[in-house]
């Protein structure tokens, strides 16, 4: 009888510390204080949207749960967290760094006719890949939105167009 009790409050202690009230929650605010009269304030933004990639035939990889961020200060980096271009194509943790970018009140931009981004690579951190050289690259961070779009030749793969729509969440 004393075993079954103490079995019965283990179970009642593993229910209570396996509560839902410990989840991290997403709050999508209506401002943005990350940016100021035009400039980064060195805090992180992460924007959760849509990447929509085209290829050249016009057949379309839609990621509806893509994960960018942004850091910086006096340049902006922006990571593309587990992007793909196609289903085919393995998750990469991509970065494109050491952006200046322009900006004025609660929205800063960035263009450039190429950028050669880098790849998280295992063991050996972040690596530039040539191979991976985005062209026509538009970054447009204004308010709580986030934009980019670039073209790609990925290796023995084709060419694609990435467009990107998000918006900026906190976690809670």
């Amino acid at each position: 009888m004393i075993r079954n009790i103490c079995c019965c409050l283990a179970a009642a202690l593993a229910l209570v510390a396996c509560n839902d009230s410990d989840k991290e929650t997403l709050r999508f605010p209506e401002t943005n204080d990350r940016i100021e009269n035009g400039r980064l304030t060195g805090s992180n933004m992460q924007f959760l949207g849509t990447a929509t990639s085209t290829d050249a035939a016009g057949n379309q990889f839609v990621d509806t749960e893509a994960h960018f961020e942004t850091a910086g200060l006096e340049t902006l980096v922006l990571y593309m967290h587990r992007t793909r271009f196609s289903a085919g194509m393995p998750a990469m943790e991509m970065r494109m760094h050491d952006l200046a970018y322009t900006g004025r009140d609660k929205s800063i931009a960035y263009t450039a006719e190429r950028v050669v981004p880098q790849l998280q690579v295992k063991d050996l951190g972040w690596q530039p890949m040539e191979a991976y050289a985005l062209e026509n690259v538009e970054i447009r961070i204004e308010g709580v939105r986030c934009s980019v779009r670039f073209s790609c030749d990925v290796p023995r793969v084709g060419r694609y167009t990435v467009e990107y729509e998000g918006r900026l969440y906190i976690e809670e």
